[in-house]
């Protein structure tokens, strides 16, 4: 895949070379992440060889300034997290005959958020669902702006609020304005304190009638 989005950046499946990029992206945008939960140089070559249509970059000339990394996967009711999911981000529980494209993450270079990038990014996700088969995509958004209340409530009680569309997040927010549907917080999903170590699990159905179940 390759094409021009907002005029001006290039959307493309990454090539071997941009892997230093985007891991150097990953530190930029995820600085409180642990380091294991960041994605390698070693591990994003290793992508390309598992399933390189799940995979993007945006370019700004030769710039890496946005990166995602997917996988397919089936909807499993109950918790997991973000290195149970991935294989320890190696994507060896990539199925090819999974439902859903499980997006791990989407970095956008804080020079170049806010202007649509990561939008084009979802939307291109849903095309590889669509091309494959497969019935949308899910992911599990991080719910940063509980760092900012976190003196005022747990973190349980954030996630509630937010599913049922009482508050807004920075994140979490942005991606339901996408078409993402909120399902329930995956507790300990990841080792970051801006969100509570939680993410929320989410699903953007190609057909809005589909509904996110373990029947498959």
């Amino acid at each position: 895949m390759k094409k021009e989005i907002l005029g001006k950046y290039t959307l493309q499946t990454p090539l071997t070379e941009h892997a230093k990029q985007q891991a150097e992206l990953q530190e930029i945008v995820f600085p409180t992440l642990s380091a294991e939960e960041l994605i390698t140089e070693e591990k994003y070559k290793k992508h390309l060889e598992i399933f390189p249509e799940g995979q993007f970059v945006v370019l700004d000339g030769d710039k890496v300034i946005a990166s995602s990394t997917t996988l397919r996967q089936n909807y499993h009711k109950g918790q997991h997290t973000f290195l149970e999911i991935s294989d320890d981000l190696w994507l060896g529980t990539h199925d090819p005959k999974a439902e859903w494209i499980y997006g791990l993450d989407v970095s956008v270079h804080p020079d170049y958020q806010g202007k649509g990038i990561g939008r084009e990014i979802y939307n291109a996700r849903q095309d590889v669902a669509k091309a494959l088969g497969c019935k949308g995509q899910m992911t599990a958004g991080m719910p940063i702006g509980y760092d900012k209340v976190k003196g005022q409530m747990t973190i349980a009680e954030y996630c509630d609020k937010l599913i049922k569309g009482e508050i807004i997040d920075p994140t979490v927010t942005a991606q339901t304005k996408c078409g993402f549907i909120l399902v329930e917080p995956l507790f300990d999903y990841l080792d970051d304190p801006r969100s509570g170590n939680c993410s929320i699990l989410m699903y953007w159905p190609l057909d809005p009638n589909t509904k996110l179940s373990e029947n498959h």
